[in-house]
């Protein structure tokens, strides 16, 4: 008989359990229920899963329960190939950390005013959601910095592999 994997089992705090069950969540997704745990012991994953399996979650939830709310720096990393992607990440996390104190989560996308990014590294977030081009205008322009994250994810990484080594088109003769 199959063991039932519930979001308790996998030794989530009383917060996320809240947030779970608020978001009408009962039970962890296949890709949830085998990365989480990993995640959990600080281990290294790569997963790949179709869209809307609950990916976000499966990264986003341990990357919320390691991180130190007494702590004003950069912890947890997120990079995503599109701003449309990392503001969708940005918005799980914030639904997720509901009943957590202290817990900032800040977006950077190209395409929007530097001024209000700037700003939301001021209020010293914990978690960052960045697309790699705008991640590096905040570097430069010395606005964050990243020498005490602990973990980061690359969500999508394919696509922005993709992106910065297009591979030519096959010649037709």
């Amino acid at each position: 008989m199959e063991e039932t994997i519930t979001f308790e089992s996998l030794g989530l705090s009383q917060e996320m359990l809240k947030a779970l069950e608020k978001k009408g969540y009962g039970y962890p997704t296949t890709i949830q229920a085998l990365a989480i745990p990993h995640f959990m012991q600080w281990k290294d994953v790569i997963a790949k899963a179709p869209t809307g399996t609950g990916k976000t979650f499966a990264f986003g939830i341990p990357m919320i329960e390691h991180v130190d709310s007494s702590l004003e720096e950069v912890q947890g990393l997120i990079l995503a190939p599109t701003r449309e992607l990392a503001i969708q990440i940005g918005d799980e996390l914030r639904g997720l950390l509901t009943y957590y104190q202290g817990i900032r989560v800040a977006v950077l996308y190209g395409g929007a005013g530097i001024g209000g990014q700037i700003k939301q590294l001021e209020r010293k977030p914990q978690i960052v959601v960045a697309t790699p081009g705008r991640l590096m205008d905040h570097y430069n322009r010395k606005t964050i910095r990243l020498d005490k994250v602990q973990t980061v994810v690359l969500d999508e990484a394919d696509r922005m592999l993709d992106a910065c080594f297009p591979l030519p088109s096959p010649r037709r003769s």
